[in-house]
């Protein structure tokens, strides 16, 4: 049994996990879903799924980071990065009949394609899992909304601390290798990428934290965490 369907659900008023979400379905759908989804692996930087392609599957991510994009005209958004047990944009797959979003692998990344007919059989026919499902988008939402209303308050220094700790949160450490370029990074934050190199070389000098290449070692955390808060 794949590693996102496990025997017990915890459901709160906290929020929904997509795990949590899958874990609602009874174990006849359990094994109904594992025979209907297709899993694919994408190498750092391939698109998993491209704008206007039809809304046929709904997304899983087991494992690996995704950068999720919108687009403003022709202009790229990233919007989130996404972990290991997620929806790839849930919030949109069942608003149109084409995706309204791209999504790029970072890093190796291995995504379950689960047939759209499927799930949204589940949601007609199990009420405990519609529930958490429209729970979960809602805290997807919430999220959204919230993160990039934050970044959009923020000048380049408190921007960018905000996106350091994201990672380092993500990763798990205060050493890691940055899964993107200082373009994607401008872009990510609506700066131009000479203020994201002169903002990283300022912090580096200010010994808050070593760069090399893709390469960040925060040495002062609560020093970016401030920086964070007040910039």
């Amino acid at each position: 049994m794949p590693d996102f369907l496990t025997q017990k659900s915890r459901l709160s008023n906290e929020f929904i996990s997509a795990e949590a979400c899958l874990n609602t379905l009874s174990e006849q759908e359990k094994q109904e879903l594992i025979s209907h989804k297709t899993d694919i692996e994408f190498e750092a930087g391939k698109y998993i799924v491209k704008r206007g392609l039809l809304a046929n599957n709904v997304l899983y991510l087991t494992e690996g980071l995704v950068k999720l994009e919108f687009f403003n005209d022709t202009k790229p958004s990233t919007i989130a990065i996404l972990q290991p047990h997620s929806f790839i944009g849930i919030v949109c797959c069942f608003a149109f009949k084409k995706i309204d979003f791209t999504a790029t692998a970072l890093n190796k990344a291995k995504v379950s394609f689960i047939s759209m007919d499927v799930f949204e059989r589940f949601i007609k026919g199990n009420g405990d899992f519609a529930l958490s499902l429209i729970k979960h988008m809602s805290g997807i939402s919430n999220q959204l909304i919230h993160r990039l209303t934050l970044l959009s308050q923020k000048n380049v220094d408190g921007a960018l601390s905000f996106i350091l700790l994201d990672f380092k949160s993500i990763m798990g450490s205060d050493e890691f290798e940055l899964p993107m370029t200082r373009i994607e990074l401008a872009n990510m934050l609506d700066y131009s990428k000479e203020s994201i190199i002169n903002t990283l070389s300022k912090f580096n000098k200010e010994g808050i934290l070593k760069v090399d290449g893709r390469k960040v070692n925060i040495l002062k955390p609560q020093n970016l965490a401030q920086i964070c808060k007040l910039g």
